[in-house]
């Protein structure tokens, strides 16, 4: 029988099996390198909320960066089926270590020691791993452990059991803290609860209780101490089980608080012994056992929690092991991850080669079109480098930890007892279904799109249909990448939300996006100069774009907006500027065009049924952005080297009010409601929110580094920032102006901007030449 394949991989050799999917060892023939591949199930494919679910939970272990969680190259959907693409790791789990004989009591504590930390750098970001288990640890020859399986992660105070999920086991009963088996809240202390009860187990050769039923198990977990592990293996140091029957204790208060200092514990009642050496590989030249275990070439013992996925993976050997992860830790190289979805048809026929004709947006939307650009000051002009679609992504900086406010954990109520009586006196039918799934979490996904518009079948525009915008979810999934071309430095939907425009700077383009199936339909010449920022007419009839072409170190030529008709993508309107216009906005009416001239240091106002300049008001220096308000008496400019946003009357032009701001102010949106304006500052990595009664910031949230847009969800509860050198969206809750989520997004995000429908958003990756969408409602 010949090798199957699934997408760009060669599948070699089945690893593992189990309710989860299968692991294979794989060939990527697109990098000519082996993977650990696991496979889900078919039907976890067409189940809608299962694969929402899959990705909002690989961007939320995303977030883990340690080097005892395995690295992942990548993951999608590929033939039909949900994948993870993981580093192919010589070594097996520690379930197998324990079936091929008892580990010693140093060995036991050294992968205790290595599990905890991958647990504390999970729980420092909230996550809860809730299947801490032998076969969830996989280890090296050198004794390195390496933690899987944080597809299930949840954030600490998940409220609901969730025992199934689409039939699978999660979390294996053996190891389950007792506030598990109920609807309380569960915290880090859940997983200190497991790896106890895993200690026990490498300690002893063991398991805690006796018992393979939920029944048993459950009254195990609430009412029974487990013997020591001393009376069961009289060599242990009676010390140990002073430890382990702390890490076990019935209610969480009575535990190790953290994973770390049960591990420490530990260590300390070994007498801080080392460790003993592990297995090495056999003698080169000698054939190996199927049961042995392969070492890694260059596999150190430890790593550094600085050195980077790219690193690591360069010091790993790529060749084929005798097994691999089973389960799957969800981290992405240098923190971004990357998906092989394949470009559609229309989109790859575009990559090269520009379309003359495009579907016309279809819109009569009375609400002014928001705008937002990239930097000045960061990496977001014509003088910054070009990168090639697919260079690597931009990795988070060395050092760079998320602010206090992400990483404070939140404590969840220990469990009572008589929940469990209750349960247990209700097993059978009834008690499954009340362990049923999660359904809690939101989903994110949309009904299914109509696909491309041909030339012929675009309508004349029409008013959208008066529908709520969808609910927007604290934790967005991450969605697949569109290859758009080279240096794509902003995005903006149309107001009828039907089509994305990308702004490509050097390849001197702009192209556009069908939003119904997220293709790339055209790709449009701008001979006037590279096009820089864009925004629409209310109806979405006319593109302005803004261009600008640098000629010396201060110099900049075709400093001009550039009417572009949406029906036919024809150019029909060249008007000059002042210097280097940055992000435009028209008035509610769509009569008049503000364009921030970026060196001139004014607002240049165009008449746009004239196409003429017929106003230019001097601001403070250096304005990026134009927002008007809600009802379009009041203009927001933010103005990068002054620190200040200027508020002025649109009817007088006069100004109203400068208000400091942060450092380098760079981008600004206005809430739906025109309660708020948010300001990005790229240099103090900050968001200013401003109340418009009252003309004051009334919070500053911290972001990640050098945020350069800002938008906000469509029903107003959250607002989201693209970070531009931490290669990540923030998302922020706009009821507690706190970030709920900080999501990594690929190499050098420069702009994001939303769908009407608050669906979906749309990422310009600089550094990539993609594209990413994030579904941000349900």
């Amino acid at each position: 029988m010949g090798q199957r394949s699934l997408g760009p991989y060669v599948l070699e050799a089945l690893l593992g099996a189990g309710g989860m999917g299968e692991v294979h060892r794989a060939h990527d023939t697109v990098r000519d390198r082996r993977v650990a591949l696991k496979v889900l199930p078919e039907a976890f494919s067409h189940d809608s909320e299962y694969s929402s679910r899959f990705r909002r939970e690989q961007h939320i272990a995303a977030r883990l960066r340690d080097p005892h969680i395995i690295p992942i190259h990548d993951f999608g959907e590929v033939d039909g089926r949900l994948f993870i693409d993981m580093r192919l790791v010589d070594g097996r789990d520690a379930a197998g270590l324990l079936a091929a004989g008892e580990l010693s009591p140093a060995q036991a504590v050294h992968l205790v020691e290595q599990t905890a930390q991958a647990l504390d750098a999970a729980h420092a970001e909230g996550l809860v791993h809730r299947d801490v288990k032998p076969s969830n640890l996989l280890v090296t020859p050198s004794g390195f452990v390496y933690v899987v399986d944080f597809g299930i992660a949840r954030q600490v105070g998940t409220t609901r059991t969730s025992l199934t999920v689409t039939g699978a086991t999660v979390g294996t009963l053996d190891y389950m803290a007792p506030e598990r088996f109920t609807t309380q809240p569960i915290d880090a202390r859940a997983d200190v609860y497991s790896l106890a009860c895993m200690l026990y187990e490498f300690l002893t050769a063991r398991r805690p209780f006796p018992g393979h039923d939920l029944p048993s198990l459950m009254y195990a977990h609430f009412y029974t101490e487990p013997e020591p592990p001393s009376a069961v293996a009289p060599a242990l140091p009676p010390a140990l089980d002073a430890v382990v029957l702390r890490g076990m204790a019935k209610s969480p208060a009575d535990r190790f608080a953290t994973a770390g200092e049960l591990a420490a514990a530990a260590q300390e009642a070994l007498g801080g012994s080392a460790p003993a050496r592990w297995s090495q590989p056999s003698p080169a030249g000698q054939p190996r056992s199927v049961g042995d275990v392969i070492d890694l070439r260059d596999a150190p013992p430890t790593r550094g929690p600085d050195q980077d996925d790219d690193e690591r993976d360069r010091a790993t050997a790529a060749r084929p092991a005798t097994t691999a992860a089973g389960g799957v830790g969800l981290v992405v190289a240098g923190g971004a991850h990357r998906t092989t979805d394949p470009l559609p048809a229309a989109a790859a026929a575009t990559a090269d080669d520009p379309l003359t004709v495009v579907p016309a947006p279809s819109s009569t939307s009375t609400t002014a079109a928001r705008t937002a650009a990239p930097d000045a000051g960061g990496r977001d002009l014509a003088d910054q480098p070009t990168v090639s679609p697919g260079a690597a992504p931009h990795a988070q900086p060395p050092g760079h930890a998320p602010h206090e406010q992400r990483r404070r954990r939140r404590r969840g109520v220990a469990a009572l007892v008589v929940v469990a009586l209750v349960l247990v006196g209700g097993l059978g039918a009834g008690a499954w279904w009340l362990l049923r799934p999660d359904d809690a979490s939101p989903a994110a996904t949309g009904a299914p799109q109509p696909g491309p518009q041909s030339p012929s079948a675009s309508a004349a525009p029409s008013a959208p249909a008066s529908v709520a915008p969808a609910a927007s979810v604290a934790i967005p999934a991450v969605g697949p990448t569109i290859p758009v071309g080279d240096t794509p430095g902003f995005v903006e939907v149309t107001p009828d939300g039907r089509f994305a425009y990308i702004a490509n700077r050097d390849a001197g383009v702009v192209t556009v996006i069908d939003t119904a199936v997220n293709q790339v339909t055209a790709r449009v010449p701008v001979e006037a100069g590279p096009p820089q920022f864009l925004s629409f007419s209310p109806d979405g009839g006319t593109a302005y774009i803004s261009t600008y072409r640098k000629t010396g170190d201060t110099t900049y030529d075709d400093n001009d907006v550039v009417f572009l008709d949406t029906a036919t993508n024809k150019i029909t309107q060249v008007v000059p500027v002042g210097q280097r216009p940055f992000a435009s906005a028209t008035t509610p009416d769509g009569t008049q065009l503000w364009v921030p001239s970026h060196d001139t240091g004014r607002l240049d106002i165009i008449d746009t049924a004239s196409a003429s300049v017929v106003g230019e008001k001097p601001v403070a220096p250096n304005p990026h952005w134009v927002a008007f308000g809600r009802d379009g008496k009041h203009v927001y400019t933010a103005n990068h080297e002054s620190g200040v946003v200027t508020v002025i009357d649109a009817a007088t032009r006069s100004t109203i009010k400068e208000i400091a701001v942060g450092k380098s102010p760079h981008s600004t949106a206005v809430s739906p409601d025109g309660s708020r304006v948010a300001v990005v500052n790229y240099d103090s990595d900050e968001v200013s929110v401003i109340d418009t009664a009252s003309e004051t910031v009334v919070a500053t949230v911290p972001v990640d580094a050098k945020p350069q847009d800002i938008a906000y969800a469509p029903d107003g509860r959250y607002m989201y920032t693209a970070n531009v050198d931490a290669g990540t969206v923030d998302v922020i809750d706009t009821a507690t102006n706190t970030v709920t989520a900080s999501i990594p997004v690929g190499g050098g995000p420069t702009s994001i901007s939303v769908r009407p429908d608050g669906k979906q958003a749309y990422v310009t990756l600089l550094d990539q030449g993609q594209v990413r969408i994030l579904d941000v409602g349900r």
